[in-house]
């Protein structure tokens, strides 16, 4: 089930663009899991935020989305990645205060503490909804930290 676009040379910004679509199966966070820390160690980036976010959107599209989930990575040169997790629901993640009780309710909290920009949107063909993010840490590709004012929010939307 793997759908790659694998080092696309659509301009001289391109540096990768991996897809791939995982079961709406709890085994599948961990399968997805596995596909980020291979992106993210084929393009030479800090992993932790970037597994530790996807795995988050992935868990929430197994449980509360209920469907399969895909997730994509684009690398620019000189710039973060950007990644993007898509489900099949159109309902948008709300925040809530989650208790130090509580197993679950963290996800926003962590997209707000691990990545430099983040949003939500609604792919307009399919009703789908996509969180993407850029995650704090990543080095471009001369090994140098990322300047987080250069994230791809500004490119992407």
């Amino acid at each position: 089930m793997q759908e790659l676009l694998d080092h696309v040379h659509l301009s001289g910004l391109v540096r990768l663009i991996r897809s791939e679509e995982f079961p709406g199966m709890p085994e599948s966070v961990s399968l997805a899991r596995k596909f980020i820390r291979s992106v993210c160690k084929g393009i030479g980036v800090d992993l932790d935020s970037a597994v530790l976010l996807v795995s988050e959107a992935a868990t929430n599209a197994v449980v509360h989305a209920g469907s399969p989930f895909r997730v994509t990575v684009v690398a620019l040169v000189g710039r973060p990645p950007w990644i993007e997790v898509q489900d099949r629901s159109p309902e948008r993640p709300k925040r809530r205060v989650a208790s130090s009780e509580d197993d679950s309710g963290r996800g926003l909290e962590l997209l707000d503490a691990l990545s430099v920009s983040w949003h939500t949107d609604v792919d307009k063909a399919s009703g789908n909804k996509i969180i993407c993010f850029t995650p704090k840490g990543d080095q471009n590709e001369s090994g140098t930290e990322a300047d987080s004012a250069s994230g791809l929010t500004a490119i992407a939307s």
